[in-house]
This record gives structure tokens, sequence and C-alpha cells, in this order.
């Protein structure tokens, strides 16, 4: 906690020890004003931890008098204490508001907030910064101390509106008292919300820690946990912590969670929800409404139809391996022992039989419900270089950034010239779906859409040439709360026009929107265009998008 300073000044080193005897000025007759502190020489406003302290040093040559002025919330130490010392309440020998004739003067700050220490020094002849004053030559110095109050944590849990507890700054729970805390009683596959409200000590990060649930920590201001688990545990704890800034003191807090949870069986059936989904390395997975115990041998009881009507393909697909997914135990995986193609229609049945040892079951005690039809989304791999259709490549400095509406590879055509636009089309980096940047299209301020607004794709024969096939085009899109525009197309200038519709999609979010497998000739030359008409969405008012990730994806055609 002790500096060593360096006055160049004074070409003098000084050794803030608790010990020090008073400094000795070394310039006989020579006056000035000069001081230093244990947390800077040359600063006057600071920054420091509650229950910290600042030493003051008036270093000054020859002055008739000094004093120091020190404020409400804060005491002065003695020279006792050394630097293994962290508590220093038997070291205090007076309290602020007070005045006091010292060289050095040891401040603690035992309040939080904005406090100033003053130093007042009289000279016979005029210094730095002097003020010829009743007599004499006056020096006043202000030093600005924030102190931050201690961290102390505050939250509340949730199970759904109704508040299970609320923990205040004040209140420190005890593990000794684990025994009397309230206990919440939930079903297998519900979720608590935990909200910290923690603002005491101006925290910049936190982390809960939980016992029993499906994550076991989290960074989030709110955070949903589920339970799956059989059994009642202490929910946790949340440690608040101030250490991002350079600026402020680091600090932290950490306070239990006064909360037992108690989790029984669901009184819901087990069963599967949503659709599965086929990754790049061939595995299907589908998620259950519980956490998974066991499979034992299931695999016969697993039907997988494959129908590929374009082939005249119609058939059942042995299953090679079922297993609980590593990362997430309410997710089956599940392997095929031949390929699949994402042409065809790939669904799945679960016949389990009889209640028996091998039938999969959940940690809660509860059997898989039989399911069928299935239907499985297949993965598509993308043909075209998403840097570009994705807006990632920035504006590369040669031609008008304007008119190349800020990205590398495109120009808008009815883009203005200089910033005061119009600018229709514009490489965003604050609102995107994947990666930096997403492209921005908006009217000007009278609002119409033109006859024709048209952002090309100079450079997509190099940065993103597509060869014959088939393919499914798709698009992510953001839609403004008060956009009201029916379509956007985009085209090539040697394939097909693909317009997706916009009349249906939910606005204030990104979506995907897919157009049927459709089928390209030759496409790697030329260009690729994005063109907004009028036709029926030519209201009088400013419309406004934001596009990313337009893509071909490759399919796969059974032989």
């Amino acid at each position: 906690m002790k500096k060593l300073l360096i006055l160049s000044v004074l070409l003098l080193t000084i050794l803030f020890s608790c010990n020090n005897d008073d400094y000795i000025a070394p310039y006989g007759d020579y006056s000035n004003f000069l001081w230093t502190t244990t947390s800077g020489a040359e600063e006057t406003d600071y920054v420091i931890a509650l229950n910290d302290f600042i030493g003051f040093f008036n270093v000054s040559n020859n002055e008739l008098s000094h004093n120091w002025s020190i404020p409400a919330g804060t005491s002065i130490l003695n020279k006792e204490f050394t630097e293994n010392d962290s508590i220093y309440t038997e070291f205090v020998i007076g309290s602020g508001p007070t005045s006091i004739q010292e060289k050095q003067l040891n401040v603690l700050f035992n309040t939080p907030g904005v406090k100033e220490i003053k130093l007042r020094n009289t000279f016979k002849d005029s210094v730095t910064d002097s003020e010829f004053k009743d007599g004499f030559w006056e020096v006043n110095k202000t030093f600005t101390v924030t102190v931050f109050d201690d961290i102390r944590p505050s939250f509340k849990v949730m199970r759904g509106d109704e508040e299970l507890i609320a923990v205040t700054e004040n209140e420190w729970p005890s593990d000794d008292n684990s025994a009397s805390w309230p206990t919440v009683t939930i079903e297998a596959g519900e979720e608590l919300t935990f909200v910290d409200m923690t603002t005491d000590g101006e925290p910049d990060k936190r982390t809960w820690t939980f016992n029993g649930g499906e994550i076991e920590t989290s960074g989030s201001e709110i955070a949903n946990v589920p339970y799956f688990g059989l059994g009642t545990s202490k929910a946790g704890s949340l440690k608040s912590v101030r250490n991002q800034s350079e600026v402020k003191p680091k600090g932290e807090g950490t306070k239990l969670i006064p909360l037992n949870i108690e989790v029984i069986k669901s009184s819901k059936p087990f069963e599967v929800f949503g659709k599965a989904s086929l990754d790049k390395d061939e595995t299907i997975s589908f998620s259950v409404t519980g956490e998974i115990n066991k499979i034992g041998n299931q695999l016969d009881k697993f039907k997988v139809n494959v129908v590929n009507t374009a082939a005249g393909f119609n058939q059942e697909i042995a299953v090679a391996s079922v297993s609980i997914d590593p990362s997430d135990p309410t997710v089956l995986n599940m392997k095929l022992s031949d390929p699949v193609y994402n042409s065809d229609v790939v669904s799945i049945s679960y016949e389990g039989g009889a209640v028996e040892e091998g039938r999969i079951s959940s940690v809660d005690e509860r059997y898989l419900e039989d399911f069928a039809g299935l239907i499985v989304d297949m993965y598509f791999e993308g043909g075209m270089n998403l840097d570009f259709t994705g807006y990632e490549l920035p504006w590369d400095g040669d031609g008008n950034q304007w008119r190349e509406a800020n990205a590398g590879g495109y120009f808008g055509q009815h883009n203005g010239t200089t910033e005061a636009g119009p600018l229709y089309y514009w490489r965003d980096t604050t609102v995107k779906r994947f990666g930096v940047s997403s492209m921005k299209f908006e009217t000007s301020g009278e609002g119409l859409v033109l006859a024709n607004t048209r952002l090309q794709g100079s450079q997509f024969s190099t940065l993103s040439p597509i060869t014959a096939g088939k393919y499914v085009p798709s698009l992510w899109i953001y839609l403004d709360e008060g956009n009201t525009m029916n379509n956007i197309e985009y085209n090539f200038t040697t394939g097909p026009a693909l317009i997706f519709d916009l009349s249906a999609i939910e606005k204030g979010k990104w979506v995907q929107l897919t157009l049927p497998e459709t089928d390209f000739e030759d496409i790697s030359n030329g260009r690729l265009d994005i063109n907004i008409k009028n036709a029926g969405q030519d209201n009088a008012q400013v419309q406004k998008l934001w596009l990313d990730n337009f893509d071909l994806l490759i399919v796969e055609e059974r032989i």
C-alpha cells in the first residue's frame, strides 16, 4: 500500500512509511510550495475504495504556516500502522470535519462520496500560485477524492411472476442459518429466474453460481435456470465485481442466495418437442422435456423413414447409435447406418414398448413417450462468400465512399456522393445478425421508394462465384417496426430474379427467409444486384430494413 515517490523538482526520494519523522526542507531560505501524496505526486483528483487511506505530505520550503482541513466522513490516522495492516480502526486519532497542522497527514476515508482535502500555506515571499492577503502570501490547494462504496450485492429470485425472495444490500445471509431459509418446491424441468439489482459500489461485472441447476454459472443480469435432477440443494451465490475500469478501484462482494430448492418428479409427460436437426457430420439431434438419465438398448425402438420423390426413394434406414449429448443432457443424438441427403425428407418415430429397464428414462424417473413423424431439418452448406454477401467487407478507400455504400464490392445506384446523401444503401455496424456488419436500406426524407433502387454487387464474379446447380436461396432480414414494404428482389446478370416476400414476416427481429429449390445455370460471371421497386410499396413514409448473409444453399441430389 505504501509507495515510493520521486519528486524530480526537489531531486528527492521520499518513502511514505507510517513511521517517518517530519520532513526537513534542504534549501535554506529559498521558499516554495510543494506537496505529494501516496497516490501520486502530481495529481489532485483521486479515486479510492471505502476504508482505504491516502497519505498527504506538505513538502513546501520555508512556509510561515500550514494547515490541513479534512471533511466529515474521514478520519486521521497516526503513523504506527505498517504495510501489513488492512484494518485501521485502532490507529484513528481524530475524525473530520477538523483541521490539523502537520507536515504529514494520513487520511482514512470511511464514508462513500466525493471528499475534499484542503491545504493552506502562508509565505513571507511570493511563491507559485500564491495570492497576497493580510500581509502574507497565501496558497490554497484542494485535493478531490472520490470514495467508492463497498460492493453489497442485492437480488431477487422469481418463479414466473411470483417473487420468492428479495435480498437487500444490507442483508448478509449466513450458511449457518440455511436450515431456516425458505424452501421452494418445483417440478423437474421448471426454471427459476435470478435478477441482479446491485448498485452499491458501482459493480461492472457479476458471476452467479448455481447448485443443482442446468447451468452452473452465469454472468447475465437476469439468469433463467432450469432444474432437472431430483433432490434439495442450496440455491448458490452472487459475486459482484468492480474491475473493468482503470479509473475505479477494484472491489468485490459475494453474497449467498438464502433459498433452498427442492426438485420433485414432474407431472408432465416426458416427450420430444420441437424439430430434429441434421448437422454437418450427419448427426441427428432432438430435444426432450427433461434431463435424460439412461438410454439402454433402444436402437430397434427407433424407425427412420427417408423419402426422396425426385429420386424415387422411399426406405427405412437403420439407426447405428443413440446417445445423450455430452453438452446438453436434454438432447438425444442419433447416427444412421447410411448417408442421407438434404434433398431427402427424413422422419423419425419411436415405440419404446412396455415400461422396462431398457426404456429411455429421465433423471426424475419418467419414461419417454412414443412419437411418430418427427421431421428432421436438413443441413445445407452455403455456396456464397459470406464476407461479400454478408457485407463484411468495408469500403477499401478507392472511389466514392457514399456511392459505394461504405462497402467493398458494391455500388449504390441512387446514393448521393456526399455524407448528405441520400444514402439508400449503407454498410452498418450497429445492427447485424452475423459478423460485424449488415447492409441497411433506408429511403430518403421524402419517404418514397424510387422506381428501382438498386445496389449493384459489382465484384460478385471475383468475390463469390457460383457454378451451375440446384440451390435454396436464403436471406436474413430485419424490418424496422414501421416498415410497410412487401418484397425485396435479388437478381443476377445471368441468372433468375429471386423475390422474397416481406408482407407477413415479424418485424423488429432478425428473420431467415428461404425460397424453393431453384435451378441455376453457371452464374460465375456477371453481377449480383439488390433491387427494391416501388410497385405496391410506395407509401409516403421512410422505409428502413437491414440485410445480412444472402446465400445460395447447395442442394444435395440423391442419384
